[in-house]
């Protein structure tokens, strides 16, 4: 009976940099400044498509909160359950960079090589 071996955390800069990766418009600093280490740079991309989609769906649903109808539904149903969403996605992604696995973002990882 084996037991499969847990992969360190990793410590330090490489830590600090993986967590930003995901910490929404600071994903910026791992994607200008890590551009040697291939892995970094690929979390760090998929945490700038992360934070502009973030932005861009958010403003969205505000925009369309202002119209009586969908208002209601988009501010008070669709933004928190979005929202929720986007930060469940990047505490799933921060915990599987860490332990040395890309954690793939549905429709968004797609974008990652474009960027």
């Amino acid at each position: 009976m084996s037991l499969e071996a847990q992969t360190p955390l990793y410590t330090g800069e490489r830590l600090r940099d993986l967590i930003l990766c995901y910490a929404g418009p600071w994903a910026f600093r791992p994607y200008l400044q890590c551009r040697e280490d291939l892995e970094l740079l690929w979390h760090a991309r998929q945490g700038v498509i992360l934070a502009f989609a973030e932005c861009v769906v958010t403003l969205a649903l505000i925009f369309l909160g202002l119209f009586p109808i969908f208002g209601a539904v988009s501010v008070r149903f669709f933004l928190p359950l979005w929202l929720l969403w986007c930060l469940g996605m990047s505490v799933t992604s921060i915990l599987q960079a860490t332990k040395g696995k890309r954690n793939k973002i549905p429709v968004i990882h797609q974008f990652v090589d474009y960027l």
